[in-house]
């Protein structure tokens, strides 16, 4: 094994600036010779020591990094069935947007509270023993922290979005370890690894009953989250609380202290800070946007009729194993509408934007500076003067605001 990168050990990749900090290869290496150290400024580190490294190769094997297979055969896409497949929005088998019916897990929920009712109703169903699932880390709230919730006041805990990097496959190693039936939540990367994982270990496939895909445009590095701090003159070693986004739709950025202070800074003022200061180089290399790979897809329900409710979400049942949940929690757990791909695309068209137009020009302007580039064969690289354009401009406000974060120096 190891040749699937051309690289011993995920050193390799790390060193070609392509890690996506998913974790997978932490949980994986079968001599735990890999650790993901953080830090405020980048995130997740990861390391290899070279005295328990013996080369075998699994770790690159199980990274995402350096790019993933989106061709019509795709070996993922078995899990598919011959479900229609469009590009951006990937492969389908329904459509929907919806809501949670229990009134405050919707209005405290990031849109609508559906991924936390899927897994608190696929838990009371015995569906599932437990969710890997994330939440602010009480000891450090400039921190993401990946754990395993196994009651539904657990998962409520964990509601909400997370504008931070969290090496969710972390946990993996406690599913190899641990029998029992569990959920996945995370992000298109933690996905995407999860199922190369998954490709070489029985016992994954035995003990995941589905995934959750969250839609993303970009995973932010903790630094922004420090930076936001500073602007609102609060001392970042002092949060006590970080909620990004409700409760309502979509909720505002809420920062606390220890000793009381506050601040909160509306979703459409922050976020394209943190897009121009803090999105990982591995983000804007991705096309991923939509969780492809994943059972069951749920992220924002963007479009104007919506606005003023406790929140909508888009719900994109891609494989057999999801339609089953989904049929075994609505309506009781789950208030859903049919949609159509037109409409999906609709509610996601600026991340549409980010995950072609400026993929495609930020993809361009590595390759001609000859710095390693991920494989995604199936996605059209093809790239227009607009798409140049794209990513010529996106690269200019990332490092205006790399200059504009210097004003706020670190404290950590």
């Amino acid at each position: 094994m190891g040749d699937r990168a051309g690289h011993a050990n995920i050193g390799g990749v790390v060193g070609s600036g392509l890690c996506t900090q998913c974790g997978t290869c932490v949980s994986l290496c079968p001599r735990g010779a890999v650790t993901a150290e953080w830090s405020v400024r980048r995130g997740y580190s990861v390391r290899v020591d070279a005295a328990l490294c013996n080369d075998c190769g699994i770790c690159v094997d199980v990274c995402p990094g350096e790019g993933l297979d989106f061709t019509p055969g795709a070996w993922w896409r078995e899990e598919n069935d011959g479900a229609p497949v469009q590009d951006f929005l990937g492969p389908w088998r329904r459509l929907h947007v919806g809501w949670a019916p229990d009134e405050q897990t919707r209005y405290r929920g990031a849109s609508g509270g559906i991924a936390t009712a899927i897994l608190q109703g696929a838990l009371a169903l015995d569906l599932i023993d437990a969710a890997i699932v994330c939440r602010m880390d009480p000891e450090n709230s400039m921190r993401v922290q990946p754990l395993i919730a196994r009651t539904a006041e657990e998962i409520a805990e964990c509601r909400g979005s997370k504008y931070n990097v969290v090496a969710t496959n972390t946990m993996l190693r406690r599913v190899l370890d641990e029998p029992g039936r569990y959920a996945l939540v995370g992000l298109p990367c933690h996905i995407q690894g999860f199922r190369l994982a998954q490709a070489r270990s029985a016992r994954l496939r035995e003990r995941v009953a589905f995934t959750l895909g969250i839609f993303c445009a970009s995973s932010f590095e903790p630094r922004a989250t420090e930076v936001e701090a500073l602007r609102a003159g609060l001392d970042p070693g002092e949060l006590a609380r970080v909620s990004y986004r409700g409760p309502g739709w979509p909720g505002p950025l809420h920062l606390g202290t220890r000793a009381g202070d506050a601040s909160e800074s509306a979703l459409s003022t922050y976020f394209p800070r943190f897009v121009r200061n803090a999105s990982p180089l591995r983000c804007r290399l991705c096309p991923d946007a939509l969780s492809e790979l994943a059972d069951i897809s749920v992220g924002d329900t963007w479009l104007p009729r919506y606005e003023g409710t406790a929140g909508v979400s888009d719900l994109v049942i891609r494989t057999a194993r999801g339609e089953r949940l989904v049929d075994a929690l609505a309506p009781g757990w789950l208030t859903l509408f049919a949609s159509t791909p037109a409409e999906i695309l609709q509610t996601q068209e600026e991340t549409r934007q980010m995950k072609r137009d400026r993929y495609r020009g930020r993809m361009w302007l590595r390759k001609i500076s000859g710095r390693p580039v991920p494989r995604n064969p199936g996605i059209a690289h093809e790239t227009s003067l607009r798409d140049r354009w794209a990513g010529i401009k996106d690269l200019a406000g990332e490092a205006r605001g790399r200059v504009e974060g210097r004003r706020y120096p670190s404290r950590s």
